[in-house]
């Protein structure tokens, strides 16, 4: 995430069009309060952004979503408690009214899946990379020719 909006940031990635639909953003716990990273997460967000929402409480201050600390990994039984945890980070998404949310966490982006379909968010949830590749500019002595691969 960091390298994403160091190179966005420096004009290193190009982006040819921002996404449309409303954005906001999940602040990870070991991204935001242990790599300190908050605002790089929210000014990529913004320039990936035409109309980016940031939750009410964000950074340091944003709720956690229950999906990491190895809460993902445990099938069964932890479900159900990883759901109900993640309820209030439901809550706070749906106030935005986003329809697209930023996860730059592997255990944050398949929590938020599963709250999206137990709260019936109607969200997708996406990282940095994924958002990057379909937005950049892709520099013309890198596009394959005719016949090439």
């Amino acid at each position: 995430m960091e390298l994403f909006h160091d190179y966005v940031a420096e004009g290193r990635i190009k982006l040819r069009k921002k996404i449309k639909e409303p954005t906001t953003l999940q602040d990870p716990c070991n991204v935001v309060r242990s790599g300190g990273l908050a605002e790089k997460n929210r000014l990529l967000a913004e320039m990936l952004s035409e109309d980016f929402r940031p939750m009410k409480y964000q950074g340091n201050y944003n709720y956690c979503c229950c999906g990491g600390g190895g809460a993902m990994p445990m099938g069964g039984e932890m479900k159900k408690y990883r759901l109900k945890g993640g309820k209030i980070k439901a809550e706070q998404i749906k106030e935005t009214g986003a329809k697209i949310v930023f996860v730059p966490c592997h255990n944050c982006i398949d929590q938020i899946r599963d709250l999206s379909k137990e709260y019936d968010l109607g969200i997708k949830a996406i990282h940095f990379k994924e958002a990057i590749s379909e937005l950049m500019e892709i520099p013309e002595a890198m596009i394959p020719k005719d016949g090439e691969r």
